[in-house]
């Protein structure tokens, strides 16, 4: 499948992202390159997108998958599906596809498929998961094709006890054992299918860090195979306030959404890997006030949603809940608009999302996205997928069912620069539940870990930062984040960073900055009312950033000088060697990973020539 194609929602945290990658040209850097001026795209990147009909957006989709039409075609039944019945349904007007195992009808889908209806049948009638994976695996198709649902697949077959032996193999003619089996020179992938690996030729690297060091004994595998959980219900009260207590499991990281009935009712709603859903109903015996504080503890795995009282007093009891729990939930939407818009960069705005009628308070997991969508100014609807950030990301207060985002514009952008324009400010964005496949498990026996992140890819790693930091079982020794820009004036979040290195001196901020000239001499510089001097707070970061031409057809800035504190250059194997040589500070086991799709290839290829395990890296879609 094309990437951008098949059953997407567009990538986590931007619609581009212009942070610069190595100077190797990559077949996708030629490729956009070549096609700066395609209009496939609404934000001027050049992908096989095609444009849909009008009544065919994302949102027009769930409409209709919510409008009680059986899309898979069976009456409301589940029922297995043969290989061979499978391959029968593979014509326009009856297309099946199956995804790990699971059965879809998606004939229906067809004509809402952004990359058309063609790339959409090059799966039709068989497994098409080694398809889906090459392009977006973190996409929550489960829910995107709940009511195409028929069935999982079926496998049968012969099982020869004694396998044929390739005429080339020598064997006794006494020996009835099987030939050995192949020997792998390096361990398999951990199964990831975001992270991307270029064969290429090893490089001589200095000592590297054997992920075993500082790796827990404890298996890896266990760590991420999670038991299905479901949530035992408790609560506690005090005067003036009550607690309603949901216990998942450790390192569960869900999404939670809270939605406000009246004073007396209200709507819960814990979604789980797996794509299982628990859906609870309260009635309360006294008045509760909106909002509610919504507080997570995910080593223990304990969501609680604290509520004020009306009127100061203790209950005898907490009234009456509903539960129920549901497998492969359709998507759901709720209606935003943007409430606060601050210009942060000469291209960013920091934006408050405010629910339509302030009565849903949502909760992301860490390195897990929302899908938005909006109608933009030619009547189009468009959708992309942002990150939130944590509210000390944003220069204002937060009120706890806003949601926090950075959005950078870009001139052919076009949700962007309708999320980000001063005046009107957008309204009636449409909002789907978080989404992603990033499994916090997976860190849990690392305690030393890399963040590489190009431009806005910085949004996965804020709240993961804040959770590492906070960790109290296998605290961590050392976090390092190598932050890719531009320039100086493009890098987000710069002084929370720089609070946070200050406060803790196991992270190290270093920014690399790809369009600026290098001086013989790097002198900082002097002291103005736009250059901190000595007494200022801030202290110096360094960190190295990739760059590369821009990919929105747009005119480059002028370079500029680079000043005290950061360094010059592009995503490189001797910048990533520092993460695998043991004798370097910047020494990590596990490496997280956010930028446009040739940073992340090339940085993953860089890992690789230097002998870091490809288990132990995730790569969060740019």
């Amino acid at each position: 499948m094309e990437e951008n194609s098949g059953l997407q929602i567009p990538r986590v945290g931007k619609e581009v992202n212009n942070a610069a990658t190595s100077p190797i040209k990559t077949p996708l850097v030629q490729f956009k390159q070549a096609n700066k001026q395609s209009t496939g795209s609404a934000t001027g990147n050049p992908r096989n997108k095609t444009a849909l009909k009008p009544g065919h957006s994302l949102m027009d989709w769930i409409r209709y998958g919510n409008s009680g039409v059986d899309l898979a075609g069976t009456g409301g039944r589940v029922r297995p599906v043969q290989h061979t019945e499978l391959a029968t349904h593979n014509k326009p007007g009856d297309v099946w596809m199956a995804i790990r195992g699971k059965v879809y009808n998606v004939t229906s889908y067809l004509d809402f498929h952004p990359g058309g209806v063609d790339e959409l049948m090059r799966g039709a009638g068989k497994d098409a998961t080694k398809l889906f994976d090459e392009v977006h695996a973190w996409v929550n198709y489960e829910s995107l094709l709940a009511k195409c649902y028929i069935g999982p697949l079926r496998s049968t077959g012969v099982l020869k006890l004694v396998p044929e032996e390739p005429e080339t193999t020598s064997k006794s003619p006494s020996s009835s054992m099987p030939p050995p089996s192949p020997v792998f020179l390096k361990p398999p992938s951990s199964g990831n299918p975001s992270v991307i690996v270029t064969p290429s030729t090893p490089a001589v690297a200095p000592k590297v860090l054997s992920a075993t060091s500082v790796v827990s004994s404890s298996s890896e595998d266990s760590a991420i195979k999670l038991s299905p959980v479901v949530p035992r219900f408790d609560w506690i009260q005090k005067t003036a306030e009550v607690t309603f207590i949901f216990y998942t499991k450790a390192l569960c990281n869900p999404a939670v959404v809270v939605e406000f009935v009246n004073n007396l009712e209200f709507n819960v709603r814990i979604f789980l890997e797996g794509n299982v859903l628990h859906r609870y109903q309260f009635q309360v015996t006294n008045n509760l006030q909106w909002p509610c504080t919504v507080r997570q503890s995910l080593e223990a795995g304990k969501v609680e949603l604290v509520f004020n009282k009306l009127l100061p007093t203790l209950w005898t009891n907490y009234g009456q809940m509903e539960h129920d729990q549901i497998e492969n939930y359709p998507m759901e939407l709720h209606e935003y608009d943007v409430a606060t818009r601050i210009e942060i960069t000469h291209d960013s705005c920091a934006l408050l999302l405010r629910p339509k009628n302030n009565s849903i308070l949502q909760v992301t997991p860490i390195g897990h996205h929302l899908s938005i969508s909006g109608t933009v100014a030619d009547g189009q609807v468009v959708t992309r997928s942002y990150t939130p950030v944590p509210p000390a990301a944003v220069p204002t207060d937060c009120p706890p069912t806003f949601i926090p985002l950075l959005v950078k514009t870009y001139p052919l952008g076009a949700l962007s620069k309708h999320l980000t324009r001063p005046v009107p400010l957008a309204t009636s964005l449409q909002i789907l539940q978080p989404s992603g496949n990033f499994s916090l498990a997976k860190l849990k026996h690392h305690n030393r870990i890399a963040l590489l992140a190009a431009g806005s890819g910085i949004t996965p790693m804020l709240a993961l930062l804040s959770y590492l930091l906070e960790r109290s079982s296998n605290k961590m020794e050392s976090i390092c984040l190598l932050y890719f820009n531009k320039t100086e004036a493009d890098i987000w979040c710069r002084e929370m960073l720089d609070n946070l290195c200050t406060k803790d001196k196991r992270l190290t901020v270093k920014h690399f900055l790809s369009d600026v000239e290098s001086p013989t001499t790097v002198q900082p510089p002097p002291r103005s009312a736009k250059s901190p001097g000595p007494d200022d707070s801030r202290p110096s970061t360094s960190t190295t950033v990739a760059g590369s031409a821009d990919e929105d057809g747009g005119s480059r800035r002028p370079k500029a000088t680079a000043t005290a504190g950061f360094e010059r250059g592009r995503i490189s194997l001797a910048i990533v060697q520092q993460l695998t040589n043991v004798d370097s500070p910047l020494a990590a086991s596990f490496v997280c990973l956010c930028g446009p799709k040739p940073f992340n290839e090339l940085a993953c290829q860089h890992l690789e020539q230097a002998g870091h395990s490809m288990s132990y890296v995730h790569s969060f879609q740019g």
